[in-house]
């Protein structure tokens, strides 16, 4: 089965490891327009709010995989099927609610996350 990750599970991330034993199948957008939020250390993306496609890239992975993803996201998020660019359909992560205001949190317009460096506080 595919999945579409685009925040701290894309390779080069913090969070990728978790993605062991997947298969990197391509890098693409999403067909529809979200609203991607920044929330500092992850984002996270509303279904209902239409600002522009997300990148990301699209994995092989297994049930087993999806599972340990699911109890990674947590309550936070759920999953849907999203078509994509490329032609292929993936479950991608939506947030349940904003955790803060749209504005406060900050829309990544053009819908490809940065993840920003841990600080150092011991520095």
């Amino acid at each position: 089965m595919h999945i579409f990750v685009y925040g701290s599970l894309k390779k080069g991330f913090s969070k990728h490891g978790l993605m062991e034993g997947s298969e990197l199948i391509c890098r693409t957008r999403t067909r529809e327009c979200f609203a991607m939020i920044d929330l500092h250390h992850f984002p996270g993306v509303l279904r209902d709010r239409q600002v522009s496609p997300i990148y990301g890239e699209v994995y092989d992975i297994s049930s087993e995989l999806l599972g340990k993803l699911d109890d990674y996201e947590g309550d936070w998020y759920y999953r849907e099927h999203v078509e994509l660019e490329s032609g292929l359909t993936a479950w991608m992560y939506f947030l349940r609610e904003a955790p803060c205001s749209v504005e406060k949190c900050g829309t990544v317009t053009e819908g490809i996350w940065k993840e920003k460096p841990v600080e150092n506080k011991n520095a």
